[in-house]
């Protein structure tokens, strides 16, 4: 019992203390696309300060220098566009952008120090206020003074909304306090908590990219608090990769923030890739593997050691490598593996210190065509068919001659099994390939019944087609030829003449109209519509028209109620539904006031009345 406990005490250690990496890096590839949506931004004719802002801060996150006369019309750009009086938001990303560029001309800020200091005691400013007025007297070189207020009103807006938006410039806002920002790592763990995990494998924050961003930057900036795990941290890493497909300069500015922190930060994620081609050769067999932090740098110390753990061939799931040592490679976070494996796909598990990746590689190798045999059998099998041996690339010594009652039969042994092996036979313009079934022990075999596969008498040749995408060499062997005589019936069977014409035309049938009732019929009920109006009318002559009461407030009333009618015709003649209900908005508020203005004026004339009783 105690040695159980030992095993499982030790297997529990193991997994605990090891784990995945992240699945990939910033490749050169993502830079060279940021550096485009970069130049874009800052070539843009635009308004926007922000959009400059986000161009130059890549340039700075990729450590790329701007080119001059990029440099210059931005910070000819910055000065037309940025004025003192702006908001604060605008204030940040000028006086940032300014800095990022190195502009010789100074931006003209008189007001904004005591715009910010403003913001930073005023009760009704919100946490986005704060973290820009902050970060604008951090930019400026001025003290945030009266500390102690800030951190209350941060407090007090969080108790009004802590959204983790909120939280994550309470973040970045209580980094540059100090010690008077310590309040905020008491809201870390919750921070954290709420993030999203998406198929155990990916890690974020409600509000994609830029919210992500902005609370990891935030939390790595306490590094202290132990706001993050190493898993954690992989997952937000591998999610960070999965949004290299930003197409905006907000985008790539906020993706490359957090990936710069991150693998900058204690808790930097390892990327165990292949670095190169994940194919080698059977004369080239090293596999290059590189082992890195996100961004593809060197990690220091570099994980250690480095180990293939297993080596599995996918086809038929059988481990043919085992904790194989990688060797240094020229590069300081390279390391190489010799893959002296037969071609095939591979499955190949790396350790790197505590970390571990899956990755996929192929090793290529040429064919060898080995007993190839062709020859003509009789279709009935009544006799043993004659094969010759050819040996590639050589051709077959004479032509097969061949009926409408034999059978071509072509055999042949490879070295490795393919995907794809074909005989083709061809004769000018018309051709017809036939796929070789595999036996077993790599041995294939393609019998043709020449009477029922050939069109038409003819002189083909004949060809050997071996293809896969783990050969180095795909062959197009051209064996020979054979002369087939088709009798005349066979010939006329099959090969029918194929003509090329215009199809006849596709017509839809309707479906036929319903009958329609006699005239009679549809003249009586369109009489009894009118019924009702003739009612009136009789009703009139009977009882008399009152207009002593008539009132000028009543004409919009009928006007709009007398629309509302010819819109219901207009809706039965022609209108649909959607035209009908944007026309009756109007038509129906305007008779719905001129009824209540009568309604009321018909109200205020009977109350007289009522008190002289």
């Amino acid at each position: 019992m105690f040695l159980k406990r030992i095993l499982v005490f030790l297997i529990v250690t193991i997994f605990a203390t090891s784990h995945a990496s992240i699945g990939g890096y910033i490749c050169p590839y993502s830079r060279k696309k940021f550096l485009e949506i970069a130049t874009r931004a800052l070539n843009t004719n635009t308004e926007d300060i922000s959009v400059i802002y986000f161009g130059a801060n890549s340039f700075k996150l990729l450590n790329e220098a701007l080119p001059k006369d990029l440099k210059t019309a931005s910070c000819e750009k910055l000065n037309k566009l940025f004025k003192p009086t702006a908001d604060l938001s605008t204030l940040f990303y000028g006086l940032s952008t300014n800095k990022l560029l190195g502009c010789d001309s100074k931006l003209s800020v008189e007001g904004v120090v005591k715009i910010a200091q403003e913001a930073l005691q005023s009760d009704v400013s919100s946490v986005l206020d704060l973290h820009y007025a902050s970060e604008i007297l951090t930019l400026l070189g001025q003290p945030l003074s009266n500390q102690q207020k800030i951190v209350q009103l941060i407090q007090a807006q969080l108790k009004t909304d802590d959204s983790v938006l909120n939280l994550g410039y309470a973040l970045h806002i209580a980094a540059l306090l100090g010690n008077s920002g310590k309040f905020i790592i008491n809201r870390i763990e919750d921070i954290v908590v709420q993030a999203d995990e998406v198929d155990g494998k990916l890690l974020q924050w409600e509000g994609g990219l830029s919210t992500t961003s902005q609370i990891l930057t935030g939390l790595l900036k306490f590094p202290t608090s132990n706001q993050l795990t190493q898993v954690q941290a992989d997952k937000l890493g591998n999610y960070l990769l999965s949004r290299t497909t930003v197409q905006t300069p907000k985008g790539v500015s906020v993706l490359l923030e957090a990936v710069t922190a991150l693998a900058a930060s204690k808790i930097s994620p390892v990327s165990i890739s292949i670095a190169g081609p994940t194919s080698v050769t059977v004369n080239k067999p090293e596999l290059r593997i590189q082992v890195t932090n996100i961004l593809g740098q060197p990690l220091k110390p570099t994980p250690s050691p480095v180990v293939a753990q297993s080596a599995t061939r996918i086809a038929d799931d059988v481990v043919v490598l085992a904790k194989q040592p990688l060797s240094p490679g020229t590069k300081e976070s390279e390391f190489i593996l010799p893959l002296k494996l037969e071609p095939g796909f591979y499955k190949i598990l790396i350790n790197a210190g505590t970390h571990a990746a899956t990755l996929n590689a192929r090793v290529l190798g040429p064919i060898e065509i080995k007993n190839f045999e062709i020859g003509l059998s009789d279709a009935d099998g009544s006799s043993v068919p004659k094969l010759e041996k050819i040996t590639f690339p050589n051709k077959c010594s004479k032509i097969l001659k061949g009926d409408s009652g034999q059978n071509l039969l072509v055999k042949f042994t490879l070295s490795q099994q393919v995907h794809q092996a074909f005989l083709r036979l061809s004769a000018g313009k018309k051709e017809i390939i036939f796929v070789a079934g595999y036996e077993s022990n790599n041995q294939y075999k393609i019998e043709a019944d020449l009477g029922q596969e050939l069109p038409l008498s003819d002189t083909f040749t004949i060809e050997l087609i071996i293809g896969d995408s783990i050969i180095t060499n795909p062959i197009r062997w051209n064996v020979g030829n054979i002369e087939v005589k088709l009798s005349g019936a066979a010939t006329q069977s099959v090969g029918p003449k194929i003509i090329r014409s215009a199809k006849p035309e596709i017509v839809h049938m309707f479906r036929q109209p319903d009958k329609r009732p006699a005239e009679v019929v549809s003249l009586f009920f369109t009489a009894l519509t009118l019924t009702p109006f003739l009612v009136l009318l009789v009703s009139w002559k009977k009882i008399g028209v009152n207009f002593s009461n008539f009132t000028p407030l009543a004409i919009p009333f009928h006007l709009g109620f007398g629309a509302i009618l010819g819109l219901f015709a207009l809706f039965w003649l022609k209108l649909n539904m959607f035209a009908t209900c944007a026309y009756l908005i109007p038509i129906g508020g305007f008779t719905f006031f001129a009824g209540q203005r009568l309604l009321s004026h018909v109200a205020k004339n009977k109350k007289p009345e009522k008190a002289d009783k």
